[in-house]
């Protein structure tokens, strides 16, 4: 199975230099009805492989961004903050990091480490010192792509 999948990427790779080069036309590459079948077997069952795998994936780190978001807005956030300023900075990841920056809103400040509790009162502190209030943040945010 492995020749037939190896022939079969071999065939394409050389009808799509062809192609390429303008030599190649589509009814010029052909496969033989076993290699289609071979091919089409290992396509099917990759996607589903590759499917299960990623709904994992993301339902593992929903559920995390979930319990991250609960904490969050117990500690004073909002949604409108969690959506306008934390998922576009971190995706919700306290522990993101971007070079120098740092938490739930990709800070260098201190604020930016330590539990989604302290990041949380970090980031109100800052958006009411800085601009005045966390509407005025997210303002900014949403006017400049960053905060």
């Amino acid at each position: 199975m492995k020749k037939s999948i190896f022939a079969l990427m071999t065939m394409l790779s050389l009808g799509a230099a062809g192609l390429e080069s303008g030599q190649a036309h589509a009814e010029e590459v052909s496969i033989s009805p076993s290699q289609q079948h071979q091919y089409q077997y290992h396509q099917s069952h990759t996607s589903n492989l590759n499917i299960s795998s990623s709904n994992a994936t993301t339902s593992s780190t929903s559920s995390r961004t979930q319990s991250v978001y609960q904490r969050f807005l117990a500690a004073g956030g909002t949604k409108e903050m969690w959506e306008k300023i934390v998922l576009p900075e971190s995706g919700g990841n306290p522990n993101a990091s971007n070079g120098q920056y740092h938490g739930l809103g990709q800070t260098n400040q201190s604020w930016g480490y330590g539990s989604v509790e302290t990041q949380t009162k970090g980031m109100i502190q800052y958006a009411k010192e800085r601009y005045g209030s966390i509407g005025a943040a997210i303002r900014f945010r949403e006017s400049n792509g960053w905060w």
